[in-house]
C-alpha cells in the first residue's frame, strides 16, 4: 500500500533521480501525522473550550502535584514556547478562571503560576478521554510497535536535547 509520501518521492525520483529522499520518508510522515493528532486532539479540547496548548499548560501544572504551581519561565521552557506566547496564553487562562499569577513568595521579583480547583477539576475531567484518545490515534499500531516507536522518537529526542541544551550553554 502506498502513502502520500511515497508518491512524493517518487516524484522527486523522477525529476532528480540524483537526490536521496529517504529523510523525507521520515520528516513528511513525521509531519503529516502530526498534523493528524494535532487535529484529533484540538477537536477533543475546543469540545470544552481549550486548545492544545491550553491544555499543555493546564496538564504540566496538575503533574506537578500540591500546590500545582510553576514559575512561566519553568512553563515557557518545558513545553518549548516562547515567553510571549505564554504570557498571552496565561492571560486567557488566568481570564477564564482556570490559573491565577500570584508573586512568588520565595522571590517577590518573581510570579508563580497556579492551578485553581476549577482548572484542576477540569483537567480531571478531561485526561481519562484526552487518554483514550490517544489511545485511538495509535490504534494502527501494536503495542509491541507503539513501544518501538516511543523508543526511536525518544532517541531522536534525547540528541535534539542534547543539542539544545549545549547550545544554549555560555
Amino acid at each position: 500500500m502506498r502513502d502520500h509520501v511515497d508518491r512524493v518521492r517518487d516524484q522527486w525520483a523522477s525529476q532528480r533521480p540524483d537526490l536521496d529522499t529517504q529523510p523525507v520518508a521520515v520528516i513528511a510522515r513525521l509531519g503529516r501525522a502530526a498534523h493528524y493528532v494535532d487535529q484529533k486532539l484540538n477537536e477533543l479540547f475546543g469540545r470544552y473550550g481549550l486548545s492544545r496548548s491550553d491544555w499543555d499548560v493546564l496538564a504540566s501544572l496538575r503533574r506537578e502535584g500540591p500546590p500545582f504551581s510553576l514559575s512561566p519561565t519553568l512553563l515557557y521552557r518545558s513545553l518549548m514556547r516562547t515567553s510571549g506566547a505564554m504570557s498571552q496564553r496565561l492571560a486567557s487562562l488566568e481570564r477564564a478562571g482556570l490559573i491565577t499569577r500570584t508573586l512568588d513568595p520565595a522571590d517577590r521579583r518573581g510570579i508563580v503560576v497556579t492551578l485553581t480547583r476549577r482548572g484542576r477539576k477540569l483537567v480531571d475531567e478531561i485526561v481519562a478521554e484526552h487518554v483514550d484518545n490517544e489511545r485511538r490515534l495509535l490504534a494502527r499500531l501494536s503495542r509491541e510497535d507503539q513501544a518501538t516507536l516511543a523508543a526511536l522518537l525518544k532517541k531522536l529526542l534525547l540528541g535534539y536535547e542534547a543539542e539544545r541544551s549545549s547550545s544554549a550553554s555560555p
